[in-house]
């Protein structure tokens, strides 16, 4: 009898606790692929050298397209075309609702250098990863500056 009262505060605590925790996501973690990610980011990025905004925002989830294509608009015309971009670094962050896909990218708009952080993102009840997010920092210390003329002398 002491022992069915002891496996009762034991297993019917911890069985509902592995019910509680089961039922937290679909039953699926996402795999999520880097590969896929770093592709679909530089699919983005090769848009943007192309001029193709429309197509880079395609990227983003349908309810986001208007609100990066005005931040996309804004950009190109106080920054100038994109011409070049190199991927330096990647993040991959798992958490409860998905996995965060963050890559660090060094950019250049013609004679202005930036760093950028674009992150994408698979949510745990999808197959498609997107883009979530684009952050532009300028470099101030890389801005090539612009050559004073001297006098011959």
């Amino acid at each position: 009898m002491i022992r069915s009262i002891f496996d009762q505060r034991l297993y019917l605590p911890l069985g509902l606790l592995i019910v509680a925790l089961t039922g937290c996501t679909s039953g699926s973690i996402p795999i999520g692929d880097e590969k896929e990610a770093k592709k679909i980011a530089e699919s983005y990025y090769a848009r943007l050298q192309n001029g193709e905004m429309t197509k880079a925002v395609e990227l983003f989830k349908p309810d986001q397209r208007g609100h990066w294509a005005m931040f996309l608009q804004n950009q190109s015309k106080e920054l100038g075309p994109l011409t070049k971009y190199s991927f330096k670094s990647n993040t991959v962050n798992t958490v409860f609702s998905g996995k965060f896909y963050i890559f660090q990218v060094g950019t250049r708009y013609g004679d202005k250098a930036a760093d950028e952080i674009v992150t994408l993102f698979l949510h745990v009840d999808e197959n498609e990863i997107h883009l979530t997010s684009h952050k532009i920092n300028l470099s101030r210390s890389r801005i090539t500056p612009t050559p004073v003329p001297t006098a011959p002398g």
